[in-house]
């Protein structure tokens, strides 16, 4: 099953590979496996590593693999290695007494330990034999069982991988100083928030705080570990990364960026936005702002937060093409469009907007974009007049806040333009407000439509019980309606009386209505 899974670019090949324990077995198909130029081989070593190595029997495995990628100098595979070397070693608190001789009583403080916790072979059903001749019986013994926590290697031995790995990106800070920056900020990709759930952890991962914070004082290296320094805590954790000079360089910009966005980690992230708020604010300000669209969605709000501080202080706002300001309002998320919008009218001028654009804003669904749309369409109207079709869109608009007052002053424009297909849209409109704001419009004398009896007929056939309604009470203040006859009514009037949810109350006028029409016409 293993070499079929191999051969066929399986991906349950990884499930079986763990499955086998010997050597003897798993060294031949690892040199295979390193041989295989497929993508998918490369897939599945990074796979591996990212699980929890705690198979019985790959202590050989994990050593040839790390010492063939490190004689190749592949710095992406060895910051793969760098990530699982480091989540091999974790401390616990454990009490610890001290006697105090002038009190005579014992003090009570933590300390960190690593317990031992190698990786053993499950062995069930033992027994020992004791005693000769007849007095000889067989003892049973517990069964050795491979724990969850278990790892590879005793803990001298990782620490010696975690010095081993360390030492390559050390070394590789002076030969290729922008290979260095790379190469780290790829590995600091793969950490993740369940590498941190207690305070102790952070500090465990000791090639991580040597990138990140070998200058910091609150922290202190061994050989094995890295510990707090005596009266410092975790809060006084602030960036200072091995060779910070080579941090500060434009080249660390982008792979700074590249960490904000999408590393695993939270402590990552927020590394990441120290280095670049202290050491790099000049190109913050320069940076293409299409680059902090996924920021703004980031699940992270210290990301979000980051990336609204860089938008306000970017210099390059003001030559910004329209396209850019219309992928901002569709893509940045629904928290930030009220900044957006507000840099937006800062920044843009509206002339550089032709009609199509600024009635696309007008009609979007969420209010800090339809407000400026319709800012801007109002603005333009005075400028250049729109035309009917023009004006005729704002029968779509898809914010309710903004739907009625863009409805409203849209029909009062018609006037000079009136068409009854062009009105009756905003009748037909799907927007409660808008329907609202048209029958308004509808029952003032001063509109084109108050004496239209093509406009009149066509709205009794309407679909929406709030017109209908509407229409009721029209005919209650007027003793006919323009282009209708009781005939037109009857549907209308049939319809409301038989909603059952709403109009109680125009309920009894439909009922004289159709009185006054049984006895004028009986």
């Amino acid at each position: 099953m293993l070499e079929e899974c191999f051969a066929a670019a399986d991906d349950r090949f990884l499930d079986e590979w763990v499955k086998f324990h010997s050597p003897a077995i798993l060294v031949p198909l690892m040199k295979r496996w390193l041989a295989d130029d497929r993508p998918w081989a490369r897939r599945q070593l990074t796979a591996y590593l990212k699980r929890d190595l705690n198979f019985s029997g790959h202590e050989v495995i994990v050593k040839r693999v790390y010492r063939h990628f490190e004689a190749a100098r592949d710095h992406v595979m060895l910051g793969h290695f760098m990530v699982a070397f480091d989540r091999m070693v974790r401390r616990s608190r454990v009490p610890r007494f001290t006697w105090n001789p002038v009190t005579k009583s014992s003090l009570r403080h933590e300390c960190l330990f690593a317990k031992p916790n190698r990786t053993v072979v499950d062995q069930t059903g033992r027994s020992m034999e004791t005693g000769t001749g007849k007095w000889k019986r067989s003892i049973p013994l517990p069964d050795i069982l491979n724990k969850p926590g278990n790892r590879l290697f005793r803990h001298k031995t990782r620490n010696h991988l975690r010095r081993s790995v360390w030492r390559y990106f050390r070394w590789l800070s002076y030969r290729e100083p922008q290979e260095y920056i790379r190469a780290i900020a790829e590995a600091l990709l793969h950490y993740r928030d369940t590498d941190f759930l207690a305070g102790e952890n952070i500090i465990d991962n000791w090639s991580l705080m040597h990138a990140c914070y070998f200058h910091n004082s609150a922290v202190e290296f061994t050989a094995a570990h890295t510990n707090l320094a005596k009266g410092k805590s975790l809060s006084a954790l602030e960036a200072a990364p091995y060779r910070p000079e080579l941090w500060k360089l434009a080249e660390a910009v982008e792979p700074l960026m590249k960490i904000v966005e999408h590393a695993e980690s939270s402590l990552a992230r927020i590394w990441a936005i120290e280095l670049l708020q202290r050491d790099h604010l000049p190109a913050l300000q320069q940076t293409t702002v299409t680059t902090l669209i996924p920021l703004f969605r980031h699940t992270d709000l210290r990301v979000q937060e980051f990336a609204r501080e860089v938008f306000q202080q970017s210099q390059t706002l003001s030559t910004l093409p329209i396209s850019v300001w219309q992928m901002l309002c569709e893509l940045a998320g629904f928290e930030n469009l009220s900044l957006i919008c507000e840099a937006m009218k800062m920044h843009v001028n509206a002339a550089r907007l032709d009609n199509g654009q600024i009635l696309q804003l007008a009609t979007a669904r969420s209010t800090p974009v339809a407000t400026l749309g319709f800012q801007m369409l109002q603005q333009r109207h005075t400028e250049r007049p729109l035309s009917a079709p023009e004006l005729q869109t704002l029968s779509r608009a898809a914010c309710e806040s903004i739907a009625g007052p863009a409805a409203q002053w849209a029909l009062l424009q018609l006037n000079r333009l009136y068409s009854t297909e062009t009105v009756l849209e905003f009748f037909d409109s799907l927007s409660a407000p808008i329907r609202s704001a048209a029958m308004d419009w509808l029952e003032q004398p001063s509109s084109r439509g108050y004496d239209d009896p093509v406009l009149w007929s066509r709205i009794t056939e309407t679909p929406f019980d709030d017109v209908r309604l509407r229409l009721v009470q029209c005919l209650h203040q007027r003793t006919q309606l323009p282009g209708t006859e009781s005939g037109s009514l009857t549907q209308v009037w049939c319809s409301v009386l038989l909603g059952v949810h709403r109009g109680g109350r125009t309920k009894a006028k439909a009922m004289t209505q159709m009185q006054s029409a049984l006895v004028a016409q009986p």
